[in-house]
């Protein structure tokens, strides 16, 4: 969104007018561009001067804004457009309606195939899960069933198995939270401006939940393997 100033506004005014929309809560970030600075874009993307056909320059100071993803839209932005236009000084605000709609549908497609994809991996990641820790356990099926017989309770010989697989899930929290903090680094590194786009506290939130779900998958199938085998008797260990 491109806040448009009118000409005979002084830059010191227009500097105290971006302070003030820096302190909006639906702003990002701010950048100011002077007549000289819209002049020189203008000299290197057209590759002409405009002063020489126009004799004198033809841009205004602008303030460029950066919105927050949640007032990124057609009513959001209308609203805003309006608040920007009482303030003094501005001559016009300029955002692109048919380009915002335009995203915000591709977003939604994008994020119904990321929650289609998210849904696959997680049945593949329970069925590998699944299928490793029943195995690590199956080794043990005959060791459960001693315990079970010299008096053990059931809760007292699931207690080792899922601490050590909490104990794993944790690690692989931890993990796959550092990949991810390295693909992030690596973003912002080569995409700075996408990476501005990816607020921190959601972020801080993915990160929790994938270290709480390495947790509770490994552990809830810890839990439902130990308790197959405690409910076997003897003579089936043998056959499965």
């Amino acid at each position: 969104m491109t806040v448009i100033m009118k000409s005979k506004t002084e830059e010191a005014a227009i500097l105290k007018l971006q302070k003030e929309i820096n302190k909006k809560e639906y702003v990002l970030s701010s950048k100011y561009i002077s007549k000289e600075d819209a002049l020189n874009e203008a000299k290197e993307s057209l590759g002409a001067d405009p002063m020489e056909l126009l004799g004198e320059n033809p841009y205004e100071a602008e303030i460029e804004i950066s919105l927050k993803r949640e007032f990124s839209n057609v009513e959001k932005m209308g609203e805003i457009e309006k608040e920007l236009l009482k303030s003094k000084g501005v001559s016009e605000v300029i955002y692109h309606k048919g380009h915002v709609d335009t995203v915000n549908k591709n977003i939604q497609k994008v994020a119904l195939l990321l929650f289609t994809l998210l849904v696959l991996l997680t049945v593949i990641s329970w069925s590998l899960i699944s299928n490793l820790v029943r195995l690590s356990i199956y080794s043990k099926r005959f060791l459960l069933h001693t315990m079970k017989l010299v008096g053990a309770t059931w809760s007292f010989i699931r207690r080792p198995f899922l601490l050590h697989n909490m104990w794993i899930g944790l690690a692989a929290g931890v993990i796959a939270n550092a990949l991810l903090g390295a693909a992030l680094y690596l973003l912002q590194d080569h995409y700075p401006e996408m990476a501005m786009l990816l607020p921190t506290k959601q972020l801080a939130v993915v990160g929790a939940g994938v270290i709480m779900f390495g947790i509770i998958i490994c552990t809830l199938c810890a839990f439902l393997s130990v308790n197959r085998f405690l409910r076997m008797r003897n003579n089936d260990l043998y056959f499965i």
